[in-house]
């Protein structure tokens, strides 16, 4: 298959399990994630890696912190949350540092960037053979959460978390519109 192949058949994957990447394979979907592109080379990417043996601690606080900041855990929503990370292999927490007052990179392309950056981690895992899922759950909206991983609130823009893992099951193929309903092409008015 193709390298764009591949990218075209990449779809999102809740359910993965180990194996999950290896510490080589983790530095590989992290440089390219720094291959996103990048206004004034900012470099404001951040990564905050979750393993395994720590997950379930790690559910602990960001349902507790979720709770604390007013947001309704259920005990169902609670009781799928704890299932669904029980056979995730690695939690890549995303963030990146605000450029503030940047003139000359606002804040939307900062956004932007660190987009292009988890999806860069997310098509990489695809073409090794894992499947990933971009969760903003998990107290990805409070402050407690983002600060627990070294995030402050007023420094850094939390945007989530990558599950990343070998699937459970082979997803499949995802049902996209055709780009044509999407796209118009462009003719300046004197061109009628």
């Amino acid at each position: 298959m193709s390298s764009v192949q591949e990218l075209i058949s990449r779809r999102s994957q809740k359910l993965v399990q180990a194996p999950g990447p290896s510490a080589e394979q983790i530095d590989t979907l992290l440089r390219a994630a720094v291959c996103a592109p990048d206004h004034s080379a900012l470099r404001a990417w951040r990564f905050a890696l979750i393993y395994r043996e720590h997950i379930d601690a790690f559910a602990d606080l960001a349902i507790a912190a979720t709770r604390r900041s007013g947001r309704e855990v259920t005990a169902q929503k609670e009781q799928n949350t704890r299932k669904w990370l029980s056979t995730v292999p690695l939690l890549i927490g995303m963030a990146y540092k605000i450029s503030h007052n940047n003139e000359k990179v606002p804040e939307i392309e900062q956004t932007l960037s660190m987009g292009a950056a988890a999806m860069n981690i997310q098509n990489a895992a695809h073409m090794m053979g894992f499947s990933s899922y971009w969760s903003t759950g998990l107290g990805s909206y409070t402050d407690e959460v983002p600060e627990a991983l070294g995030f402050d609130p007023l420094d850094y823009r939390f945007v989530g978390f990558l599950a990343v893992g070998t699937p459970i099951s082979l997803p499949s193929p995802a049902q996209r519109p055709a780009p044509e309903t999407l796209t118009t092409v462009w003719k300046p008015a004197s061109a009628g």
